[in-house]
């Protein structure tokens, strides 16, 4: 049940006529100006939300020539994944194109150790990197640019654990391992950075 917007006069919901019965306004037009000034103040804000959103994307990501950098390297470790990162006890390169092709054929040894904790580290670099890239691309104010930096310290130590445990298991590094490690920690200096000139 609705009421008449000028005279309240309470309305059944399958009331149909264009009217009110007792002031005979017209219940679609009545005080139109003013509903569309406020759908118009509504939608006003709602655009300057989005606005805002995007416009702090962009300056996270694009904001200076060492937001620029940052962002770049985030992505870098997929790339340097595709070198090897780990070499299992029997010789075979543990890279993510032998780990995606190795699922899709059956043929990863996840009985393996040496296999299957550099498999478990390389699925933390690509969740734990996507955690800080999405925190980093709202990373304008202190409290986010210190939750970015909390991210990839978190990142780094999942890193160094679960890598820790594939040496442990018979793996040993490679090349790829080590431009990670590079990325992450030269990430880390930038977010600093960028913390200590945004907050100037």
């Amino acid at each position: 049940m609705s009421n008449c917007p000028k005279c309240n006069e309470k309305l059944s919901p399958f009331y149909m006529k264009q009217n009110c019965p007792k002031c005979n306004t017209n219940l679609v037009y009545y005080d139109l100006d003013n509903r569309l000034k406020a759908d118009h103040e509504k939608a006003m804000k709602e655009q300057e939300a989005v606005d805002r959103v995007l416009n702090n994307i962009k300056t996270s990501a694009f904001g200076g020539p060492l937001q620029i950098t940052r962002f770049v390297l985030m992505f870098s470790p997929l790339l340097w994944m595709c070198l090897p990162v780990f070499k299992a006890n029997d010789g075979g390169s543990v890279t993510l194109i032998s780990v995606i092709m190795g699922i899709i054929n059956g043929g990863f040894d996840f009985s393996n150790p040496s296999y299957l904790f550099p498999f478990i580290t390389m699925v933390c670099i690509i969740l734990f990197s996507l955690m800080v890239i999405i925190s980093s691309l709202f990373s304008v104010g202190k409290k986010a640019l210190n939750r970015t930096e909390i991210f990839s310290v978190i990142n780094l130590i999942v890193f160094g654990a679960c890598s820790a445990l594939s040496i442990i298991n018979n793996a040993s590094f490679s090349i790829g391992f080590i431009l990670v490690m590079i990325i992450y920690l030269i990430e880390l200096e930038l977010h600093v950075l960028i913390d200590k000139k945004l907050n100037k």
